[in-house]
């Protein structure tokens, strides 16, 4: 906290605003910490941010009076500060902290202080190490108030909701190997290292090689290929050998330390084992072989408040990656390489707003070809490489929106919170040279998706994917080729019902053995691939509907585990009755990292 400000805090509280009457107000009533809550929601509720502003200038001026005790200030500045929060203020942890350093006994302030990190604050992650400061505090402060005698019924809940907001910080860790930040926590947690155990199993059976895939992209471009090689149009049998569905199975194990001034530093071994997934040759496509990958990385990721600026997220990584099945002709050559990616985020607020802008930097350091049984060709043909590049923009609105009230059979709207309306835009850039080909494939997106007030969850995405291939000679010259050129157009939307909002526990879940329920998802997927230009018979629609569940592990650390299943349709029009697929996933994960 600034020094001038806990020095006028201190001749306050000591004074009594300069007064010389009196050494200085009593302690004051003891009060109960959730009435800072109360007051502010009071002060916000059915109020757009300009009438919540209103409320806190209110609230400033003054924020207490002399004759106001202590823990009466406390709570007064409790409510400014989660006001403050309420409309993007930079400064509302300061206030948070004057309510911290007037009533230093009461633990509810120090986990209020705690979410305001945890949640509102930060880039594509909570501020993590900021966030546990307060909440160990707070583990100290309650430990302390039993041993007094002075434990009251709300210092339960105070307590319930600290653990509730540790395991929310720590649930993509994995399983906790030392005993100090797993669940239970003590406050002897804070300052002690964190070591766990993350694992990751997916199987699937899927036109798309994951969330997000785009089939119809790639199905495209190897069509585009067979004609390349064998100067014909691809019959509808060679269709069909295109558009497969491969079994994939893919894990992933990491090894995560964590420490409050260090950050989280990641060690990862992942495989991925897909059958019949690689065309061995783009002239005959019902050629199929295996695609085995494996991969050890070692990542560092952590959010710096750099606040009144912006929060900063730093996620760095490298691989070695060892892969076999991807070299056309050679289904048994094996090819070693690093893998470089930076994810930087930064965010702020815009008033009651967020912005947050992300990168993504991946360079794939790809050897030329060279494997036993590989034909005497020109160097050139053999060479290697691979460079993404992405940015995304995202503008989250969480002002209280004027909404029609259906629910009341009525279309009149009305001023209701929400759980935020988000609006992103994005741009990636692919550059990948395999031989004489090179493909860039720029991928333009933007969406918006409303979480809340109800249920229900929609979100709707336009994608639109642009294929630019060249061929090159051997003095490196570039020529545009039209057989792997093209442009597709996304449509997708996404409906979300939540079986079991994660809000209306704030505490820690009733458990069910060693499992606490979180959370409980039925999502509705339906898309649309529109191939604007280049070859349109791999058109495609999709609809489906998957469960997205997460449990936490109050006995077994707090690890917490997210499965997710589901079932999509997916009809290739073009090819008739050859078109139908049916694509099944399940994965389970103990920890996560990246979704």
């Amino acid at each position: 906290m600034n020094a001038q400000l806990m020095l006028v805090l201190l001749l306050l509280g000591v004074l009594g605003f300069a007064s010389s009457a009196h050494a200085g107000p009593a302690p004051g009533p003891e009060l109960n910490p959730f009435s800072c809550i109360g007051d502010a929601e009071a002060a916000s509720e059915d109020r757009s941010i300009a009438q919540i502003r209103s409320e806190l200038d209110k609230k400033l001026d003054p924020p207490f009076v002399v004759s106001d005790p202590l823990s009466i200030r406390a709570e007064k500045l409790c409510v400014i500060a989660q006001l403050k929060a309420r409309v993007g203020d930079t400064d509302a942890i300061d206030y948070f902290e004057q309510a911290i350093f007037l009533n230093p006994d009461e633990p509810g302030y120090d986990l209020f202080a705690g979410n305001y990190y945890g949640g509102a604050r930060g880039a594509k992650g909570p501020v993590l190490e900021s966030a546990e400061k307060y909440l160990y505090r707070a583990l100290e402060k309650l430990e302390k108030l039993r041993q007094r005698g002075r434990f009251r019924g709300f210092h339960s809940v105070v307590h319930e909701r600290v653990q509730r907001a540790l395991l929310t910080l720590y649930q993509q860790d994995g399983v906790p190997l030392l005993p100090w930040k797993a669940f239970p926590q003590a406050s002897s947690g804070y300052l002690a290292p964190g070591l766990s155990l993350s694992t990751q199993v997916a199987i699937s059976r899927d036109t798309r090689d994951g969330l997000g895939g785009s089939d119809t992209q790639a199905f495209t471009a190897e069509a585009g290929l067979f004609k390349v090689r064998r100067g014909l149009e691809p019959s509808a049998r060679n269709l069909y050998d295109i558009v497969r569905q491969p079994l994939r199975l893919i894990t992933n194990t990491e090894l995560r330390l964590r420490h409050t001034y260090l950050g989280a530093i990641d060690l990862s071994y992942g495989t991925v084992h897909a059958e019949r997934a690689a065309l061995t040759t783009f002239g005959e496509p019902s050629m199929k072989n295996d695609i085995d990958v494996k991969q050890v990385g070692v990542a560092y990721e952590r959010v710096i408040p750099l606040y009144p600026l912006f929060d900063l997220k730093l996620a760095l990584g490298v691989k070695q990656v060892e892969r076999r099945g991807v070299v056309e002709y050679l289904p048994n050559c094996s090819q070693t390489f690093p893998v470089y990616e930076a994810r930087p985020s930064v965010s702020r607020f815009i008033s009651s707003d967020k912005l947050t802008v992300s990168g993504v930097l991946t360079l794939m350091n790809i050897p030329d070809v060279q494997c036993e049984g590989q034909q005497k060709v020109s160097s050139y043909l053999n060479v290697r490489g691979r460079t993404i590049t992405g940015l995304n923009l995202e503008y989250a609105i969480y002002s209280p929106l004027l909404l029609p009230a259906l629910g009341l059979g009525s279309l009149r709207p009305y001023r209701t919170s929400t759980r935020g309306l988000y609006l992103s835009a994005g741009y990636v850039n692919d550059n990948e040279v395999f031989g004489d080909r090179r493909v860039v494939n720029e991928t333009f997106f933007a969406g918006a998706r409303l979480e809340g007030p109800g249920s229900y969850d929609i979100a709707f995405q336009e994608t639109y994917y642009a294929a630019s291939g060249t061929v090159i000679d051997n003095g490196g010259l570039e020529q545009h080729d039209p057989n792997i050129s093209g442009t597709i157009l996304r449509s997708a939307l996404t409906i979300t019902r939540r079986l079991t909002n994660p809000d209306e526990t704030p505490g820690v879940p009733s458990s069910w053995g060693p499992f606490g329920n979180g959370s409980l998802n039925w999502v509705f997927p339906l898309s649309f691939d529109k191939v604007l230009s280049g070859y349109d018979q791999l058109e495609n629609v999709r609809a489906g509907t998957a469960l997205w569940w997460k449990v936490f592990g109050t006995g077994l650390g707090g690890s917490t585990l997210l499965v997710t299943a589901g079932y999509d349709y997916g009809y290739f029009y073009h090819l008739g009755n050859a078109g139908h697929r049916h694509n099944v996933g399940i994965t389970l994960r103990l920890g996560w990292r990246d979704l």
